[in-house]
């Protein structure tokens, strides 16, 4: 028989610290001072309380449901409700260990319809912590899951370490039972580094006692891995050693039964039996808590461990009495397992089994099946309270869903509603505005028109004069050129009597020749200037601040006709660097940066 147990949530003492077990811890001392104080604020008073409460239940869980109650009653009177959600958190945990599960989920509940009115994002994560904990103990591992992540999500970055590690250990249980080894480690270990952050001696030993918990797992499904068994086994030391070296800091005290027992079930399990002693050790530590906190089951398996070995040594009679030693010590508890009960017969009918008295080991036998009848009976009134917690749980959501739907249906027929009220007076507004804006806008319209008429006319009279401006300006430039052409081509005549080597008559033939291209030139020029828009230079004037010169609109010109920059020096005969100086400064009158394009400007005001 294998007697390792699993405890999810515990804490310890040591050799040292075991005559001080059933003293007050520095905790619980500290709390009673802190109630004594009499200008202590009703909002302490209540936290206060509650974590009373949660601190002496092991022993002495009626005063701590009195604590806890008496801290229900005064959050009543607070508008905050981060008071009333931790009371009935608490309230939560402690119905739950007196197996409670229906009243648990009420409180667990009415935690929740406070967490509404409470900013407290570490109470609020507190309260989902022990929803998600509630759901994993009735087997509801689905939502256990996702209301410890939403308990994740609160408690983020509040420095909540303390119960951020609960929330993985009770995820690394889940992933447990789920056998999904990887989410296992990853959740014991990121429960066992905030724990280390919080330095709270409970939640580092409840971190421990998991971790030893994930190799002894790990060891049993491959043996030949010593080092599994030796981590196994270092953690639970580490469990002990902390209990011993802070004993009054401790809270609850199981952890350390279940690290002793567990210590004593390896030695039993995978040692020599000549280790028996160091087994015993463990056994008697574990015995001592046990008796103290009234643990059924640990007592019942130190003495399973014991019997064992006597087995082994084919000491029967002394495997009997011992089994009978701890039959009596747990039948005259104060608790009332059936199950346990049913084990230890069990165990007797095999002992005697083995030893030949087949009478006796019907007897006991018997009376395993006796006590197995009641368990099992005890067994399906608890299943019946999981039942009866999953189907009121199901059942408030359902309500809650159906509360949910109709605030929403609500919510719309008042938006409905609202929207026909506002539409109807929109629709009598816009009646009663349409006239008056009909008639203003047949006046605005009637004066726009009027304006539009004066506009119009305006323009047309100042592009008239325009026109006529500019071709009185071309008339003149083409006498003006017709008096050039004749005198030039008097002077063309007259060289043409000049000898035939002369150089001033063959440069001034050059000069004469250039001139008439660019006079055929001036005539395309002339022809395309009389296509611009003439109010394309007032806007380039108007964008310029007036600052173009007549030079600078000429190369405007040439460039909105398409013109290179090296056809523009030959028309203007200077250098094509001179051309690129005139359009950057021609760029700088028109306030253009470095990076603009003059010729899509010029395009654009065209």
């Amino acid at each position: 028989m294998k007697y390792y147990i699993r405890i999810i949530i515990t804490i310890g003492v040591f050799f040292a610290g075991l005559n001080r077990a059933s003293s007050q811890s520095v905790i619980e001392d500290s709390l009673k001072n802190l109630l004594r104080n009499p200008n202590l604020s009703p909002e302490k008073k209540a936290m206060t309380l509650s974590h009373l409460g949660r601190n002496i239940y092991e022993t002495d869980m009626p005063s701590a449901l009195s604590a806890t109650n008496e801290a229900l009653q005064l959050s009543h009177k607070l508008s905050d409700g981060q008071y009333s959600a931790f009371a009935l958190a608490t309230l939560t945990y402690l119905n739950v260990q007196r197996d409670s599960l229906v009243l648990a989920q009420k409180n667990i509940d009415s935690a929740l319809v406070y967490t509404s009115k409470s900013t407290n994002k570490v109470v609020n994560g507190y309260v989902w912590l022990r929803k998600g904990w509630l759901e994993y103990i009735v087997n509801n591992t689905t939502k256990s899951t996702a209301s410890l992540f939403k308990a994740l999500q609160l408690l983020e970055g509040q420095g909540a370490y303390a119960y951020e590690s609960l929330v993985y250990h009770y995820l690394a249980s889940i992933y447990a039972d789920l056998k999904d080894p990887k989410n296992l480690k990853k959740y014991t270990r990121l429960s066992l580094n905030l724990a280390y952050q919080s330095k709270e001696p409970d939640i580092i030993c409840n971190a421990y006692l998991a971790t030893a918990s994930s190799f002894l797992q790990d060891f049993r499904k491959d043996t030949s891995q010593k080092k599994l068994l030796d981590s196994a086994m270092f953690y639970n030391r580490q469990v002990l050693q902390l209990s011993q070296s802070q004993p009054k800091r401790i809270v609850n005290h199981i952890n350390v039964a279940a690290s002793a027992l567990n210590m004593a079930n390896m030695y039993w399990e995978f040692f020599p039996k000549s280790y028996k002693g160091s087994a015993e050790k463990y056994i008697d530590l574990a015995l001592a808590i046990a008796r103290k906190t009234k643990h059924e089951e640990v007592i019942a398996n130190c003495y399973g461990i014991l019997s064992e070995y006597a087995l082994a040594e084919g000491n029967y009679a002394e495997a009997e009495r011992l089994f009978l030693s701890g039959f009596a010590e747990v039948e005259n508890g104060a608790g009332n397992s059936m199950a346990v009960k049913a084990s230890m017969m069990k165990g007797l009918a095999t002992v005697a089994e083995k030893s030949g008295n087949q009478a006796k080991a019907l007897n006991y036998y018997k009376q395993y099946m006796q006590y197995e009848g009641q368990a099992y009976d005890a067994a399906k009134l608890a299943i019946a309270q999981r039942l009866e917690v999953q189907y009121e749980a199901e059942k408030k959501e359902k309500e809650l869903e159906a509360l949910q739907e109709r605030a929403a249906f609500d919510r719309k027929l008042n938006f409905i509603s609202i929207g026909l009220i506002i539409a109807g007076l929109l629709a009598l507004i816009f009646l009663f505005r349409s006239y008056h804006f009909r008639l203003k806008s047949s006046i605005q319209q009637q004066k726009l028109r009027t304006e539009e008429a004066a506009r119009l006319q305006a323009e047309q009279e100042l592009l008239q004069e325009r026109q006529n401006r500019l071709q009185k300006e071309l008339l003149a430039g083409n006498l003006q050129v017709e008096q050039k052409n004749e005198l030039l081509h008097t002077m063309r005549d007259k060289l043409a009597n000049q000898p035939e080597s002369g150089m001033l008559k063959n440069q001034l033939e050059r000069i004469l020749k250039e001139d008439q291209r660019m006079d055929e030139d001036f005539e395309h020029v002339k022809v395309s200037l009389t296509n611009i828009h003439p109010e394309f230079f007032s806007r380039l004037q108007t964008l310029a601040g007036n600052k173009l010169t007549r030079l600078d609109l000429k190369h405007c010109s040439y460039i909105l006709m398409g013109f290179s920059n090296k056809e523009i020096a030959n028309r203007l005969n200077v250098d094509p660097k001179s051309i690129l100086m005139a359009r950057y400064r021609i760029k700088q009158k028109l306030n253009l940066e470095k990076e603009d394009s003059l010729d899509l400007l010029i395009q654009k005001l065209s």
